[in-house]
């Protein structure tokens, strides 16, 4: 038995749980209110990013499967113009979706430019906001 991932499985519970305990304190442990009493995408985006360990990609990430996949009204407005993990709705098209993903970071790469820079080129928000 492999005991070589057990540094990663004690980080992403420990994530898990702060995650977790973010939900309890901010909205009483029901997840789904973090959407459904947003009422803009705004404040969703706020609700999000409030939470522990999701910051500007994640927030977009989830808004994009909140909005395409479970039509919460006020995801609508995080919706990038590029492919989202919301567009995933089978096996090909996450494989599809991860290709697709890592030639952008290629090119990002072979321009010079990193990944958190990359995301600030394709942030819709002022900056600053």
């Amino acid at each position: 038995m492999s005991h070589g991932n057990s540094a990663v499985t004690s980080i992403s519970a420990a994530r898990v749980q702060r995650l977790a305990g973010g939900l309890v304190e901010q909205y009483g442990g029901d997840a789904e209110r973090v959407w459904s009493n947003a009422t803009d995408s705004a404040e969703l985006r706020r609700r999000i990013s409030t939470l522990p360990g999701f910051g500007n990609m994640k927030a977009i990430a989830l808004g994009s499967v909140l909005a395409k996949r479970f039509g919460v009204e006020a995801a609508q407005g995080l919706v990038p113009d590029h492919p989202t993990l919301g567009d995933v709705d089978s096996v090909e098209a996450l494989e599809d979706y991860q290709a697709k993903k890592r030639a952008y970071k290629a090119s990002l790469k072979a321009k010079g430019v990193s990944g958190a820079a990359g995301a600030r080129l394709r942030d819709p928000r002022p900056a600053g906001s």
